[in-house]
């Protein structure tokens, strides 16, 4: 009996009777016992809590259990797979067991909004092409055992004796030998992945390939690919020691636009230690995916639900059964799924940019494995011909062929490729008798369908620096940066529409008019802008107003994105709705930062006709600036009131007190319904009144003002001055 290190702390002990246990589950532990063709385990003995150690899953038996299964003909023989745990982890491993082997139940789908048709048709498609596995007892296919005080005994006189210290004793045969059972840890890559001398710069839209391989081959990455979307990552899938990886492709965790789960085997979902990340992630799945993931990840990490639903942020995908499903419109791309044909709930993924398309079918019964599930009623002739046509019209395919009862006849896909020369194909989970058939989607191998243009620095920093795009995610300044394109205005004066996209300035400025020619306003270096930002304005104009702008145009549907994802839609209309009022107080137009500054401090309120906006002899509190309607300033006495003046937009006030640090030397209230600006005290004092122009023109009209109310009789005070 000998105990040979396998990988994390894992053990394989070989008993004398020919038959081998597996001590800790990591991922990726068959793989090597089939790499360096060890024996393969019946029982596996899970390392005490955590069952996540390390940032690996200790808990992951899928793979194990089904090489036992099908490869060791357990499931022939009726000899369970034993899964040997704790007596406190048993709830916990017979919920992975569970999961592993039947998916979501319709009630664990119905919590993540499944529609009742797509519940019904998945489960009846999982019972039908799990086959005999749909049918047998749990426990049939897998025993969960627990110690009783410290000792479980095995059949053939096998004996496990937990220890002081976390270690397990295991005597058999009248041999004894002692290996650690906690997971104590996490080694590096322990497979071959492409070295990359340099960090990745990904294209405008693309494939890149970290590993296509199914869970039984050796040597070889589960599924787990990079779709470039406008330069910036969407990682589709997972597997283990995916931070390391992507650390060797130089992508950095605050450029993943999120991940994107087609379904839970371990071969493809097997990234809990990416999900589990240093910081929040974005999660791209459907409702019966993320039910059994949750159900997983709950029982890998001991805690609850609802607890490990707030752990990443859930964007619901939402296939279709006979037709795609609604697009989720992504960072400018189009994300369209549908179910596959699989054991459990899996989706096909169809992912377009400006033309181009990447489509991942997923792991589904195809060709003519699926002409019995239509005989039979199973599944619809529309569903059938979604399926099989999914492995075309796309400019990169990613297709299974791994044959066997649940995977596609390498041979069928070999002929569909020899008829579709136009699209690129690359097959994953291909088993070694086909590998001179098909193209293999190798690690690291990449493919860009729509190349990136290069940015100069200073472009760069006229985007990073904006004010508009203050708080804005590095992976969307990214985005924006490498998914426009650069344009140079002419002489002749730039016409935007709203289905057109947005507008960045990235060098220079233009002028912002009317149909007219009247200036608006100017937009400076750093501004971003869209013809719905001033719908007061029916045909606006952009006319350059140094012979060096450049901008930056955004497309619609990224622009859209943009919006949507950051929530930036309300700043941005707050700014081009308060921004062209500070001149009438400053006689001046402020720089973009002081604009964004002084848009997200001040208050937009209305008044009706008769009210007060501020009442003399109260104590200062705001400043204000008219921008619709009427209001009139009242000098009011013992026995009477004068009006100073009527004002109209552009009108502002309330600087008289702030700045002499006095209470109001007059009433102001509203003849007709107004609208005005109210800036904070404070904010008036630490931003407005610190920009130089501003506080030389506010601080002399205040002055003015203040003089001419001293002493000026009834009706003879000159009215203030309007700045426009």
């Amino acid at each position: 009996m000998k105990a040979i290190p396998v990988i994390d702390s894992s053990h394989l002990v070989a008993l004398p009777n020919g038959e081998a246990i597996l001590v800790g589950a990591p991922p990726e532990a068959l793989k090597v016992l089939v790499l360096w063709e060890y024996p393969f385990p019946s029982t596996v003995v899970l390392p005490p809590d955590p069952l996540f150690a390390h940032g690996i899953n200790q808990a992951s038996f899928e793979f194990l259990l089904f090489n036992h299964m099908f490869r060791m003909n357990g499931l022939r023989d009726r000899r369970p797979f034993i899964v040997v745990c704790d007596p406190s982890q048993r709830q916990r491993v017979e919920l992975l067991a569970h999961h592993t082997l039947r998916g979501p139940s319709e009630a664990e789908m119905a919590q993540f909004r499944t529609p009742a048709s797509h519940r019904r048709q998945l489960a009846r498609e999982g019972r039908v092409v799990s086959g005999e596995v749909s049918d047998l007892p749990l426990e049939q296919m897998i025993e969960v055992r627990c110690f009783e005080r410290g000792r479980l005994e095995l059949e053939g006189g096998v004996c496990l004796e937990n220890l002081a210290g976390h270690g397990l004793r295991v005597s058999a045969g009248g041999e004894a030998l002692t290996v650690p059972r906690s997971a104590q840890t996490r080694d590096q890559l322990p497979f071959y992945f492409a070295d990359v001398e340099t960090p990745v710069a990904g294209p405008r839209f693309g494939l890149q390939v970290i590993g296509s391989a199914s869970g039984f081959s050796g040597a070889e990455w589960g599924s787990c690919f990079i779709i470039w979307i406008n330069g910036q990552p969407l990682i589709v899938d997972g597997t283990p020691y995916l931070d390391d990886h992507l650390r060797r492709l130089g992508i950095e965790d605050d450029h993943i636009l999120g991940y994107l789960i087609t379904h839970n085997h371990e071969d493809h979902a097997n990234a809990i230690g990416q999900l589990i990340n240093r910081r929040p992630i974005t999660l791209l799945t459907s409702g019966p995916v993320m039910a059994s993931l949750i159900v997983r990840l709950s029982a890998i990490l001991d805690c609850p639900e609802a607890e490990v639903r707030k752990l990443f942020r859930w964007v619901p995908l939402h296939p279709g059964l006979e037709r795609f499903g609604e697009p989720l419109h992504w960072f400018g791309a189009e994300i369209r799924t549908w179910y596959s044909v699989h054991t459990i709930p899996t989706l096909g993924v169809d992912i377009a940019m400006e033309g181009k398309r990447v489509r991942l079918p997923g792991d589904t019964l195809w060709g003519r494995q699926l002409d019995p599930l239509l005989e039979q009623g199973v599944i619809s002739q529309a569903r059938y011909d979604l399926v099989q046509q999914a492995y075309e019209g796309a400019d990169v395919i990613v297709a299974d062929a791994g044959g066997g009862p649940i995977h596609p006849d390498p041979q069928e896909v070999r002929a569909l490729l020899s008829r579709n020369g136009e699209c690129r194909m690359m097959t994953t989970h291909i088993p070694e008798s086909a590998r001179e058939l098909l193209p293999t989607a190798d690690p690291g191998a990449h493919v860009v369908l729509i190349p990136r243009e290069d940015r100069t620095p200073e472009e760069a920093m006229a985007l990073f620096g904006s004010p508009i795009l203050r708080n804005v995610p590095e992976r969307w300044l990214l985005s924006l940066l490498y998914g426009g394109d650069v344009v140079t205005p002419g002489a002749e004066p730039l016409r935007p529409q709203p289905d057109g996209g947005a507008l960045f300035v990235l060098a220079g400025s233009l002028s912002l008019q009317a149909a007219d020619g009247a200036e608006y306003y100017p937009l400076q270096r750093g501004d971003l802008y869209h013809p719905n930002l001033t719908p007061e304005l029916s045909q606006p104009r952009l006319v350059a107003t140094a012979p060096w702008t450049r901008l930056l145009r955004i497309p619609p549907a990224l622009y859209a994105a943009f919006l949507k994802d950051t929530e930036k839609a309300q700043d941005l209309e707050r700014l081009f709705r308060t921004r062209r009022w500070w001149r009438s107080a400053t006689g001046e137009e402020l720089g973009l930062d002081s604009l964004v500054t002084l848009s997200q401090l001040c208050r937009e309120r209305s008044f009706r006709s008769g009210s007060r906006v501020v009442s003399q002899g109260e104590p200062a509190t705001h400043f204000y600036l008219v921008t619709e309607g009427e209001v009139e300033v009242v000098l009011e006495q013992p026995e009477s009131e004068r009006v100073i003046g009527t004002f109209g937009p552009g009108f502002s006030f309330g600087e008289i007190a702030l700045l002499n640090e006095e209470v109001r030397t007059a009433t102001v209230r509203a003849v007709l319904p107004s609208r005005v600006l109210e800036l904070p005290a404070r904010a008036f004092r630490r931003h407005l009144m610190e920009i130089p122009v501003a506080r030389y023109r506010i601080s002399s009209e205040a002055a003015r003002r203040k003089a001419e109310l001293g002493r000026a009789p009834a009706g003879e005070v000159e009215p203030p001055t309007l700045l426009s």
